[in-house]
């Protein structure tokens, strides 16, 4: 009876093998599936994979594919110039803002889109050359549609980079999108300091390391510890924030406080250029190059 028992055991741990192998690899594939899936999406919008994590790891880690060094500045960035913006119908101060985004930069295209529409937002949303978008200071509030913020989020999350200007408009506009609950400061003058651990392996690293408001210069601040986790506040003071990102997933959220009124208004421009307002020393100058700075994040 003995060799018997033992071929019974043995034919029970092949037959216990064969049942439940197959019910651990259906229970495991799917995770397998979305893990590679999110891989494979990760790679067609614009990020790799650390090859030490990419099949066994739990947690995906993701490297950019673009540093963040002075020289990198996008190729193609897509500007709103919609209704409720200070630029709808001002030829002369969306012609102004292009100026100060390609400014050292001629080779740049910005284009623009000028309604929230769910056909226009998803033209530049899904434009697979533009890595930034930019939205200039919100004078009335827009009309935002599911459908825009959905792809508004997958923009950002598949490594791109959304730029808001300073305005309570723009902040109630990225709480509505993103869900955050951001709260504003009332208008203060700077100046405003950088911070010196934000900066550090960023393209802020080589920005003034002070920034004033100026003349004509609007500023609109956050309050610090209202920021969504893990956001880095690039220049503040005393416990508001005037530049400061958020990265989401694989991309960025950035906002500056300055609405740049000064350098993009008809009225501080000539038909030669830009006015002494944008001379290299001036405040509005270095806020031209901390603008630039975010749209290279």
């Amino acid at each position: 009876q003995g060799p018997r028992v033992a071929m019974g055991l043995r034919a029970a741990a092949v037959f216990a093998a064969l049942v439940l192998c197959p019910l651990l690899l259906v229970e495991r594939m799917p995770s397998l599936i979305f893990q590679r899936g999110d891989v494979l999406l990760a790679q067609q919008r614009g990020a790799r994979v650390s090859s030490l994590e990419q099949f066994g790891g739990q947690k995906v880690q993701w490297e950019p594919l673009r540093p963040e060094h002075p020289q990198y500045y996008p190729n193609v960035i897509y500007l709103y110039t919609g209704p409720e913006t200070s630029l709808y119908g001002h030829s002369n101060s969306i012609t102004n803002f292009k100026s100060v985004l390609r400014k050292d930069h001629p080779e740049v295209m910005v284009k623009t889109f000028g309604d929230f529409r769910t056909a226009t937002i998803r033209a530049a949303a899904w434009d697979e050359a533009a890595h930034t978008i930019v939205f200039p200071s919100f004078t009335d509030y827009p009309d935002l549609h599911m459908i825009s913020k959905t792809d508004l989020r997958g923009y950002a999350s598949s490594g791109n980079n959304i730029v808001f200007l300073g305005g309570f408009g723009s902040l109630s506009v990225i709480n509505e999108i993103f869900g955050w609950q951001i709260r504003p400061v009332e208008y203060q003058d700077g100046p405003f300091y950088r911070s010196k651990r934000n900066v550090h392996n960023t393209v802020f690293a080589g920005m003034p390391s002070m920034l004033e408001s100026g003349r004509d210069n609007r500023i609109y601040g956050v309050h610090l510890g209202s920021l969504p986790p893990g956001a880095r506040s690039y220049y503040d003071s005393i416990g508001d924030s005037v530049v400061w990102s958020v990265r989401y997933d694989l991309g960025m959220i950035t906002y500056v406080g300055n609405s740049m009124e000064a350098l993009t208004g008809e009225a501080h421009h000539t038909s030669d250029g830009p006015c002494s307002l944008c001379d290299h020393g001036s405040p509005s100058a270095q806020w031209r190059r901390i603008l630039q700075a975010a749209v290279a994040l």
